[in-house]
Parts: C-alpha cells; sequence; structure tokens
C-alpha cells in the first residue's frame, strides 16, 4: 500500500492504491444536489416539534454530497470536526463495514498478483482509503484555520488512516494519537484481546492551536491537604522536593542556607528545581519548608557528608488549578459500556454508538461560546448529544452539524440510522432542557439532500 513514486524530481514517499486519482477527483466536482428542509422532523429552540428556528441541523443523505453542499455554505467555518467511520473490519452490523474487494475482482481491476504479495494486500483497503480521501479532503476545506479533526478508528486502518491524513493534513498537523480502552472483560482474538481504538487528532494549522488543558482529578485534589496562613488566597499545598533525582540538567546548582546556618546541595552537581532568583522570592512569599531528616539526598558542601536537612517547596491548589493540566493521550474512562447505558436511559437501543463522554472530552477541549461541531458519520448522534451536554454544562453556545444516510437498520425499532439518530437527540434534548433550562437551543433543524441543482437550502 505504501511504496516510492517515480516523478521528474525523482523518487517520493507516498500512500498509493488502486483507484487513488479518481478518488481525489471525486473532492472537486461541484455539487450537483440541495437541501430540503424537514419542518415535521425539526425541533424548535424552545422544544416544539415542527418548528425550524434552530442553527443545528440534521441532514440526511450521502455525506460526500452533503460535504460538497457544505463546502459551499460553511467553507472555513467549523472549528471541530469529530467522525467515527467505518472501521473496514470485514463484519456487518447495522450497516455494511466490509470494504474489502473479491480477489478475481480485484485482480481483474488491477492486474494479476500472487496471494502473497503486498500488492494483492490492497483488495482489503483500497475500497476504504477511496471512500475517505475525497471526504477527509473536503473536510480540511471546511475547518477554521485554528480547527482540528478527530477520527476514531480501530487497528486495522490504523497505519493507513495516518498515512493518509498525514498527506492531506500534513504530519506536522498532527497533534497526537489518542488510544482509548474499550472494554476490561472480554476474551476474543489469538495471541491477545483487543480491548483498544483510537482517535487520531490533526490540525489545519498546528501552530494555531492553542495548548490543551483539563482540570485536575479528585485523586490530584486529594495531595493537597496540608494548610498555611496562605490557604484563603492560594487553598490548601503539597509539598514537592525541590531536588528531585531524574532532573538532571536544565536547573542551577547553588548552595542554599538551612535554619541551622549550615548549606545544603544536591549530590554530584545535579541541579536544583528553581533557579536562586526563584528560590529568593519563594522564600520570602512562603513557599520553602525545611525538614531536618536522616535519609536526605542533599549533601553539606563544608564536609561532602550529608546534610541533616531535606528542602521542600509548596504547590497550592489554586494556582495548580488555574494553569490545569495537559490531557494524556490514553484513557480508560470511555468505555463502550458508557454507551449502551447512555441509550438504555433514552429508552433506545445501538449497539455500536461511542460514549458522549469521549466525544464531549475533545468538545470542551477544543470549543468554547458559539464554535461550530461537525460530525459526518453522526450514527446514533452521539456528537450532538456530546455538545448539548458541554452547552448545558458550562453556559455554552456551541452549534452542530450531522450527517447521516438513510441506511435501513436490520430488526431495529426504527427503520434506518438517520431516523434513530434524529429521534435520539430529541429525547436527549428532552431530558436535558429540565437541568439547561429554557433558554437553551435543543432543537434542530432537519434537512434531506435531493437530486436537482438550486439553491444550497430549498
Amino acid at each position: 500500500m505504501t511504496a516510492p513514486q517515480q516523478t521528474a524530481e525523482g523518487v517520493v514517499f507516498g500512500l498509493v492504491w488502486p483507484g487513488k486519482q479518481e478518488a481525489a477527483a471525486l473532492a472537486d466536482v461541484p455539487a450537483d444536489k440541495h437541501f430540503v428542509t424537514c419542518p415535521e422532523r425539526s425541533v424548535g429552540r424552545d422544544g416544539t416539534r415542527g418548528v425550524t428556528d434552530s442553527d443545528d441541523l440534521c441532514i440526511e443523505g450521502d455525506n460526500l454530497d452533503a460535504l460538497r453542499l457544505l463546502r459551499e455554505t460553511h467553507r472555513g467555518q467549523v472549528k471541530l470536526i469529530y467522525i467515527d467511520p467505518p472501521y473496514n473490519t470485514g463484519m456487518s452490523f447495522v450497516y455494511d463495514d466490509r470494504y474489502a474487494q473479491g480477489k478475481r475482482a480485484y485482480v481483474r481491476d488491477n492486474g494479476p498478483a500472487d496471494d502473497g504479495t503486498a500488492a494483492m494486500q490492497g483488495r482489503f483497503h483500497a475500497a476504504w482509503l477511496s471512500m475517505m480521501l475525497p471526504r477527509l479532503t473536503i473536510a480540511r476545506d471546511l475547518l477554521r484555520e485554528d480547527g482540528v479533526i478527530c477520527i476514531s478508528i480501530g487497528e486495522g486502518e490504523l497505519h493507513t488512516l495516518m498515512l493518509l491524513c498525514d498527506e492531506i493534513f500534513g504530519e506536522a498537523e498532527r497533534i497526537t494519537v489518542f488510544s482509548r480502552v474499550t472494554k476490561r472483560s472480554g476474551n476474543n482474538g489469538t495471541q491477545f484481546s483487543p480491548c483498544v481504538d483510537y482517535v487520531l487528532v490533526y490540525a489545519k494549522d498546528a501552530r494555531r492551536v492553542p495548548p490543551y488543558q483539563t482540570g485536575l482529578s479528585d485523586e490530584i485534589v486529594a495531595r493537597y491537604s496540608k494548610r498555611d496562613e496562605h490557604v484563603r488566597q492560594r487553598g490548601p499545598y503539597q509539598e514537592v522536593s525541590l531536588y528531585q533525582a531524574a532532573l538532571k540538567h536544565g536547573g542551577s546548582h547553588y548552595p542554599i542556607t538551612c535554619p541551622d546556618g549550615t548549606q545544603a546541595v544536591p549530590p554530584e552537581g545535579r541541579p536544583w528545581r528553581w533557579n536562586e532568583a526563584r528560590l529568593l522570592r519563594g522564600l520570602e512569599e512562603g513557599r520553602i519548608v525545611f525538614k531536618r531528616s536522616r535519609r536526605t539526598p542533599l549533601l553539606d558542601p563544608a564536609t561532602g557528608r550529608q546534610s541533616a536537612w531535606n528542602i521542600y517547596t509548596k504547590m497550592y491548589l489554586k494556582e495548580r488549578e488555574k494553569n490545569g493540566l495537559h490531557p494524556k493521550n490514553f484513557s480508560d474512562a470511555f468505555q463502550n459500556v458508557l454507551a449502551a447505558a447512555e441509550l438504555r436511559r433514552l429508552g433506545m437501543r445501538f449497539d455500536f454508538a461511542k460514549p458522549t463522554a469521549l466525544i464531549r472530552h475533545f468538545v470542551t477541549l477544543q470549543t468554547t461560546g458559539d464554535d461550530l461541531v461537525l460530525d459526518f458519520f453522526s450514527g446514533s448522534g452521539t456528537t450532538a448529544h456530546a455538545v448539548m451536554q458541554a452547552n448545558a454544562a458550562d453556559g455554552g453556545h456551541r452549534r452542530w452539524i450531522m450527517v447521516q444516510d438513510a441506511a435501513p437498520i436490520r430488526d431495529g425499532a426504527f427503520p434506518t440510522i438517520s431516523a434513530l439518530g434524529e429521534e435520539r437527540i430529541r429525547r436527549a434534548g428532552a431530558a436535558l432542557r429540565e437541568t439547561a433550562g429554557a433558554e437553551a437551543d435543543l432543537g434542530f433543524t432537519s434537512l434531506r439532500i435531493e437530486d436537482g441543482r438550486e439553491a444550497p437550502y430549498d
């Protein structure tokens, strides 16, 4: 699937597969359809059915058609795209997740190849990549300059999707590969039991995306248990050693005078965490603690023997909360069982949804105010639910656009996935309305895509 390509300039690295050029050309095809408003399926800002006054959109139809139309109306306006595309597992659940091409058809279209060659492996990935390429290309056009796309994916297509996104967005714009524990139980698989999937996070321009911050966990907050005379202004504190063995460079090595007049330095010329100027400020502000210790790693520079003191800094909770933490690129807090429970509470069932907590995590990191969130593989409407939750929690007015085709659901209570998603959003909005208040916009305008080139909205 990856091979050097010969060009006039020489050999370049790239991801290649049969049908790539044709797939890339689909991104440039102009829209030949239009949106039609469906008042009977819409919900107004105040929760009234049949009112189409909400800025939030549920679009029913092929997502490539929808993206072409949205490129005309929303180019450069989307702050966050989250998608959960088919993982190309070869399985068939409520929708088709099989993109592999049969051996005979693949050889017919692409020439002879032995079963064991890398070329033959393309039959498992080529159609999936051809489906993703034009959609991600247009998605990039829809992002703001500080916009980000998050793509859930399994292990099977992680490698190809990363190379594809490196090509479309640029390797330098890859923010992270977020790993998520999907379940703790189960014993499937052969050598290993799979229990992790991934979220690829890419920016349109990573330089414009500010550092992400998240709040402190209860476990971290519990460490701040000490109090002093500054507790009202600074909150409780925890003590952190001024010398840390893992810090081998980057700081300053100097003697510190202890309460008994002796001095202390780190061993082997290693540095303190703070330079001397910062230490002096810390002493003035009451941020330094001296403790007698028989197990201190510090040395008395006059004798070369072990010091009688250890030295700590006070880390205050309010200051730590203000600075926050960078979120980790791994979590076991967003397991799939949470999604099933959420839908049960709404009186619904859909076995393959993502937990709202997962998507809300990225929504709160990346968006504020009235930022726009897009999901063009919206499935059961989890992203819309997560955005509404985020708005209810912080008073934001984030807007959202969901796109889902009318794929039939086998043996389900709803005829199509798009119908299930719209109903889930209605029920989620009604459940949140009691806590969010009447001012929150928990409605949406329902649109469907129809043939014929008219104005994007009918």
